[in-house]
């Protein structure tokens, strides 16, 4: 399998490095954006196979980024990065299609299992969990997985959240419907 191409988003030099550091396992090139528009820059000159991004930003924030790059390009997942459980701005987020979200701080070995179940070599199956709970490390504690956008309060500020926005649109209908 060739390297997939994993794009990183974030104004902070070093959670760009934090994540680059996560994922030095992984058959992957990265590349890195400091600013959502460098991110979209660089996307458009060679489009990633993957993009994490970080949610608050200068000038354009990671919310602004998505809708700008879904305008051009639905199929590339995308993962957001967030110090905040906001479920409005994560449901914002799950509404701009993307494909997971981490809270901050988070376990470098969670973001590299999601980043393996969305481009990895292994082929994904539907039946996997989507929550980053793996056996033996690495998995969120059972109050930051699915709940941890609807009660941040709960999970606390330091817990960290590999869930899917599926599971996001499960636990809050009726901020979906709107």
């Amino acid at each position: 399998m060739s390297e997939k191409r994993v794009l990183i988003i974030d104004d902070v030099s070093i959670i760009r490095a934090y994540v680059k550091a996560a994922l030095k396992d992984e058959p992957v090139q990265v590349v890195e954006a400091s600013t959502a528009q460098l991110g979209l820059d660089s996307h458009s000159a060679l489009p990633a196979d993957l993009i994490i991004c970080d949610v608050n930003m200068p000038q354009m924030g990671g919310e602004a980024f998505l809708a700008r790059l879904r305008e051009d390009d639905t199929d590339t997942p995308v993962i957001m990065l967030t110090a905040e459980g906001d479920k409005g701005v994560v449901g914002n987020l799950v509404k701009l299609g993307i494909q997971g979200y981490l809270l901050k701080p988070f376990k470098p070995a969670l973001l590299a299992d999601r980043v393996r179940e969305l481009i990895g070599p292994e082929p994904k199956s539907p039946g996997k969990a989507e929550t980053g709970d793996k056996p033996g490390g690495g998995a969120a504690t059972p109050a930051a997985t699915e709940a941890a956008p609807a009660a941040p309060a709960e999970a606390g500020a330091t817990a960290e959240s590999a869930a899917s926005p599926e599971a996001d649109k499960a636990a809050e209908p009726a901020e979906g419907a709107a």
